[in-house]
């Protein structure tokens, strides 16, 4: 996640509420008689506000020796307690074949392996887009790069409140850049259609700039069938809905490497939800005379998910399962699976989520540690 200073931070949500004023609002220009005539000044959409609270409450915790806690994938290192997992607040416009969206806000980190660079507010989003033509966008800015369906979905639409650990550890991230993004196909409901995306990133993941001269490259192919929304799995469909797509990406460093691909699939029937992914992906170390690589031989990595819940009342019941491989020619604790069961209460037309969840964490190799966890949570989301 990219870093902004607070001062900035201020800065910038006091320009995004002036700018939530009507544009009308903001000149004016006289009529034939004298008087006041409003003008339309700007073709930009006008801003609407856009927020996430999600705050987790940690019940139970077996790994609470303050000098043997087992640290590692997916573990975020929370003892009994409550603690921000996200707050954020932005604007956000979309008219005129003109979209843009500028979100900031604070995040604890997924867990204690990458933990976040810094505990202040951040800049999470600042994408601008233009229509190049009927269902073509030209994107730029710090956007997510296009992999990987449980990344692309929203973090408010998670429906255990948080991603799996195949997930964040298998996918690039968010970075500065270009995407083109195009979507063809049916143009009626539950129609067949398509979509194709395609950015060029810095692959660094800073603001500031690149500092290399290798680039991050990554493709995205899609399709989706049925009424049902192929990035949410709250709520009922009408009839079958279907979404399927496969990604491919490369990442060039001062040191290392970087070649993955994937795929993944949602399929939705009346009030069940089925995700699957599974994403891969190679480092190799390079300049190993100029530089100290990050990885001192080639490490193929493995990240698979698979997720079941059901839409009943105002419920979603979810199971999933996760395993995330750091290297798939050995055996140790960089082998690990997540096996997660919880339900979630959906409120107030879906503005308010609470939930109740229970990770169950395996070490494929190395030692083994009991190192489960019971959470609740709850989210406010507008």
């Amino acid at each position: 996640m990219a870093r902004l200073s607070l001062t900035a931070v201020s800065v910038g949500l006091a320009v995004a509420m002036l700018g939530a004023l009507p544009s009308d609002a903001l000149a004016k220009k006289k009529d034939g008689k004298g008087k006041n005539k409003e003008a339309r000044t700007s073709v930009i959409p006008a801003p609407q506000a856009n927020g996430l609270v999600q705050v987790w409450g940690t019940v139970f915790d077996q790994d609470m020796d303050p000098i043997t806690d087992p640290a590692g994938y997916g573990d975020p290192e929370d003892d009994t307690g409550f603690k921000i997992r996200r707050a954020r607040i932005g604007m956000a416009g979309d008219d005129n074949g003109i979209r843009y969206d500028v979100t900031m806000g604070y995040s604890s980190g997924f867990d204690v392996v990458a933990p976040p660079p810094s505990s202040s507010i951040q800049l999470i989003t600042a994408e601008g887009g233009y229509r190049l033509t009927k269902g073509l966008w030209l994107t730029g800015g710090v956007q997510k790069v296009p992999v990987g369906r449980g990344f692309l979905m929203s973090a408010g639409s998670l429906a255990l409140g948080e991603r799996s650990v195949a997930t964040n550890w298998s996918v690039p991230g968010r970075d500065v850049g270009l995407t083109l993004d195009g979507n063809f196909g049916s143009k009626t409901e539950g129609g067949l259609k398509g979509r194709m995306r395609a950015g060029v990133f810095n692959g660094n993941g800073q603001l500031s700039g690149d500092d290399n001269p290798g680039k991050l490259v990554a493709i995205r192919a899609e399709g989706a069938y049925g009424p049902g929304n192929a990035y949410e799995t709250w709520g009922e469909v009408k009839s079958f809905s279907i979404g399927f797509a496969g990604d491919f990406w490369t990442d060039r460093s001062l040191s290392t490497e970087t070649l993955g691909y994937g795929g993944d699939i949602i399929i939705r029937v009346a009030g069940l939800a089925a995700l699957f992914e599974t994403n891969l992906h190679t480092i190799k170390p390079v300049n190993s005379d100029l530089v100290g690589p990050g990885v001192f031989a080639e490490t193929p990595r493995l990240g698979m998910t698979g997720q079941l819940g059901y839409s009943v009342w105002m419920l979603e019941p979810v199971v999933r399962y996760s395993r995330f491989d750091d290297h798939q020619d050995f055996e140790d604790n960089g082998d690990v699976t997540n096996i997660e069961g919880g339900v979630t209460w959906h409120g107030a037309k879906d503005a308010v989520r609470a939930g109740a969840l229970f990770v169950h964490r395996i070490e494929g190799g190395g030692a083994t540690i009991d190192n489960d966890t019971a959470r609740l949570w709850m989210q406010l989301q507008f």
